[in-house]
């Protein structure tokens, strides 16, 4: 018995941290701004779902006739319904997010992994909007209604994570990460996110290696290299991992680090914003440059407005400065004039 208290009094701490850590991520999720942007109706946010959970065209194809492609990653947006449930007290849109999750999760191999096309990255996504949700329903109101679902998710989520850290999984994962500095905060958020939802110290050591090697890409003048150069929409997006990781998984010795990298890359990001909102896409290396890449549909990519808007409000609220908040302001409003939907990614 003494033994035990022991133990608890070194772990509630520790589950102490990581509760107020989660709530201060839900505290940007459900903040005013993110309600009348992203979350501006979430009654018609992510309509692409099959009635047992498929999401996309790709995957809701796959789910019909079990044959061509299909990715674990399209299922990521269902984390995007989870948070907007929740942020405008709609148990419905959690609903249908966490159906989303689930279809994801009952394509799951007995190793962990998921059989489809680039499955390191691919899972990478997945695990990180899993996570990011089931940390997010822990911290509302609503956990104690959702607990048989978190609680059923977990040692799924965490085979899941397990596999990506697996040498024959990771190293091939690696390789194929090299060119993009983003990745390396996607990776770290979904282990470290994992790790402090399961209380699994492993996870989250691993994840910290992913952040150094990302900070260490950081160019002198601010971006974060994708490709051998900038790309102004895949920058925001690297930087919104990188912030839920600042948030969430980062300890008192690791942030002073992290938080100069976010200042730079803010500042970088900003640079490439006008005056209106639009943001400038000359010479990016992926997306709106010389030329652009095609997304898992086949269709070309476009500007992640909504990346980016999230990443500068984020930054707004981790470094206090207001301007960036006016900023996202701005960007969120070209967004919805420009494709009709405020939470475009």
């Amino acid at each position: 018995m003494r033994t035990l208290a022991v133990f608890l009094l070194i772990l509630l701490p520790i589950i102490s941290a990581h509760a107020q850590a989660a709530r201060d991520d839900l505290m940007f999720e459900t903040s005013p701004f993110m309600r009348a942007t992203a979350y501006r109706n979430v009654a018609r946010l992510n309509p692409e779902i099959s009635p047992d959970g498929a999401y996309g065209s790709v995957n809701r194809a796959w789910d019909v006739a079990h044959s061509g492609p299909w990715y674990i990653e399209e299922q990521r947006y269902g984390g995007d319904l989870v948070a907007g449930g929740i942020a405008v007290d709609d148990t419905t849109a959690i609903d249908r997010g966490l159906t989303i999750l689930r279809w994801g999760f009952q394509q799951q191999q007995a190793d962990g992994g998921f059989r489809c096309p680039d499955a390191f990255h691919s899972t990478s996504f997945f695990v990180e909007a899993a996570a990011h949700a089931l940390l997010l329903l822990e911290a509302s109101h609503f956990s104690a209604q959702y607990r048989p679902e978190i609680e059923a998710l977990k040692p799924r989520l965490q085979a899941a994570a397990r596999w990506m850290t697996r040498p024959e999984n990771e190293t091939p994962g690696r390789q194929h990460n090299a060119p993009y500095t983003h990745r390396r905060y996607l990776v770290a958020a979904a282990l470290g996110e994992s790790g402090k939802l399961l209380n699994d110290p492993r996870l989250v050591a691993r994840s910290a290696d992913y952040v150094r090697e990302g900070m260490a890409l950081q160019s002198p003048a601010g971006f974060n290299p994708e490709r051998g150069g900038w790309d102004s929409s895949y920058h925001a997006v690297g930087m919104l991992f990188a912030e839920r990781f600042y948030t969430i998984v980062a300890d008192s010795a690791s942030r002073p680090a992290l938080n100069r990298m976010l200042d730079r890359a803010a500042r970088w990001e900003a640079s490439r914003i006008g005056p209106n909102g639009e943001i400038a896409t000359e010479g990016n290396t992926r997306v709106g440059g010389e030329t652009t890449e095609k997304g898992r549909s086949g269709k070309a990519k476009t500007v992640a407005f909504g990346s980016v808007y999230r990443a500068l409000y984020y930054w707004s609220r981790i470094s206090g400065d207001v301007q960036f908040e006016r900023l996202a302001e701005k960007v969120a409003a070209q967004g919805h004039q420009m494709h009709g939907k405020p939470a475009d990614r």
